[in-house]
């Protein structure tokens, strides 16, 4: 047979692209890998929620206390520097009112009531105080990318005391880098999820699901939607990287997200003591 040594050298040529890429892929979605820690098996969705307690009500929390169980909840920042625990940058879903949260006084806020209920959206500090020392993850919303690093520092400063297991989590991975540099002891969690990472399209998109970002991040575990799959997710499994999936509604979906390497369940309208 007669060698080709162009084809030989075009052969040769690909396999170092391909080595390349590899090795920025693995550089890219390395997330930290030096620190021993322990997840609970097992968290509420924005606390123990039902019709008469809803999400991230101080009822909802109660609930979660009184059944033993770990808690995530999700927190931001209101117009005059509060700081209250509410999931959706818009108030509307949950208060029937078309208001961005963040350009609202904790005065106005606080007329609001959830889903009808008598319960309001409730301060951070609040929430602190009824839960004890129940195992707590902290959502830290943005809007995009932006943040304000005030912020970030306040609830820094309102959990380094809280007296349970704790963890933040978004996601936004210039967060966690912020507590990365400013509090590197604070156990980080970064949120994905496929498809698109919820709503974000194009390069962008696919580069936040497939924890492309990790290497500024370098969180401690990875958080993932529950079903979804990327190609940075396969590799996080494959590092070992502690693996939590949200949300799980019932003991089957438990079962399949353990299959596929979680060791954290957040779950979601059905009783997760079971796990």
């Amino acid at each position: 047979m007669i060698e080709n040594p162009v084809l030989t050298a075009v052969v040769m040529v690909l396999i170092i692209i391909f080595l390349i890429i590899a090795c920025a892929f693995v550089y890219l979605t390395t997330p930290n890998k030096f620190r021993f820690f322990e997840l609970p098996v097992a968290y509420c969705h924005r606390g123990f929620y039902n019709e008469e307690a809803p999400e991230n009500s101080l009822a909802a929390f109660r609930r979660s206390v009184e059944h033993g169980l770990g808690v995530e909840l999700d927190v931001q920042p209101t117009k005059d520097g509060e700081i209250v625990v509410f999931h959706d940058i818009n108030v509307k879903r949950m208060c029937g009112v078309d208001k961005t949260l963040s350009e609202m006084t904790f005065a106005e806020i606080s007329e609001l009531r959830l889903n009808g209920s008598e319960h309001g959206i409730p301060l951070f500090s609040e929430v602190l105080s009824l839960l004890g020392e129940v195992p707590l993850s902290c959502e830290i919303k943005t809007a995009g990318a932006a943040f304000d690093e005030n912020f970030l520092e306040k609830v820094y400063q309102m959990l380094k005391d809280y007296p349970g297991d704790y963890n933040v989590i978004s996601f936004n991975p210039y967060v966690l880098e912020w507590f990365k540099n400013n509090h590197p002891e604070v156990i980080r969690g970064q949120l994905s999820a496929g498809n698109g990472h919820l709503g974000v399209k194009g390069i962008l998109g696919w580069g936040l699901s497939n924890l492309l970002l990790n290497f500024k991040a370098k969180p401690d575990f990875i958080s993932y939607k529950y079903g979804d799959k990327s190609l940075g997710f396969l590799l996080n499994r494959h590092y070992g990287t502690r693996l939590c999936v949200w949300t799980v509604h019932s003991m089957e979906e438990v079962e399949r997200a353990a299959y596929d390497g979680y060791s954290t369940f957040v779950g979601e309208n059905f009783d997760i003591t079971e796990v």
